[in-house]
């Protein structure tokens, strides 16, 4: 009885943790910032920002993309600062560390609603 517990709670614990990392939607926020760190790293702030990535954001922003290279990402945010239009974005598992004790959530889809 007793090892099929701790069995139990191991399997609980693996799958706590995987979820604490996992990818997800942003929430529906507008864009309230644009942070051009270099050509290949932009940051942006959304008005409101679930996480469910975990990721370590501070106030320079939530999500992160290089520009250079999702440029139909990088428009559809754009329009929709501009436009102060509603946006979700869905975030990867992943993180991307850019100065330390900081990481933002890598985009992996784009809805302008």
């Amino acid at each position: 009885m007793i090892r099929k517990i701790g069995f139990l709670l191991a399997i609980t614990t693996s799958l706590v943790t995987y979820q604490a990392s996992a990818a997800g939607w942003s929430g529906e926020a507008t864009i309230e910032g644009i942070y051009a760190v270099n050509d290949t790293t932009v940051i942006i702030t959304l008005s409101s920002f679930t996480n469910p990535d975990n990721c370590q954001v501070n106030e320079n922003g939530h999500v992160i993309l290089n520009p250079a290279t999702n440029k139909t990402w990088f428009s559809l945010l754009l329009a929709a600062y501009a436009a102060k239009k509603t946006v979700n974005i869905f975030v990867a598992s992943t993180c991307t560390t850019v100065w330390e004790n900081t990481s933002y959530a890598d985009v992996a889809h784009v809805r302008l609603l």
